[in-house]
């Protein structure tokens, strides 16, 4: 039997789109929080040596007014690789969700639909079916 599928229904897109671009974003999120954390150790290690060598202060370097911060992103790195992952993984899941809900809408409006082949399975194709049968209920014990 064939049937021509005319209108795709919205939600079931809308939320494959969201959970994969959360899982992706999730995925994304997580490495960039790992550089992030690779990044500020870097700074860190790079400004404790110009100190050291040069004899400057650290606010005289470069990015040495956010000292503080690359050290509270280096020392918190267990919290900051998956709140970053997180945070991009509901971004991606939004986009997601967004590109699912624009894909069934143009395909509602411009599809012409999808013509798809069903097979009707018939009861006596299926095959021997389970038997259910009444079983006494045995007497409660009073207590």
């Amino acid at each position: 039997m064939s049937v021509r599928l005319r209108r795709l229904p919205l939600l079931p897109p809308m939320v494959a789109g969201a959970v994969a671009g959360f899982v992706g974003g999730c995925f994304v999120g997580c490495v960039l929080g790992a550089l992030l954390v690779w990044f500020s150790g870097a700074v860190l290690d790079w400004h404790r040596q110009l100190g050291f060598t040069l004899g400057v202060a650290e606010d005289l370097l470069p990015l040495g007014e956010q000292i503080g911060v690359l050290q509270s992103i280096n020392d918190l790195w267990w919290l900051v690789v998956p709140a970053t992952g997180l945070v991009v993984g509901l971004l991606n899941g939004l986009i997601g969700l967004l590109a699912g809900g624009l894909m069934v809408g143009l395909f509602n409006r411009f599809g012409h639909g999808v013509w798809l082949d069903v097979e009707v399975v018939r009861p006596a194709e299926v095959g021997p079916q389970a038997v259910v049968r009444d079983v006494p209920e045995s007497p409660r014990r009073a207590g």
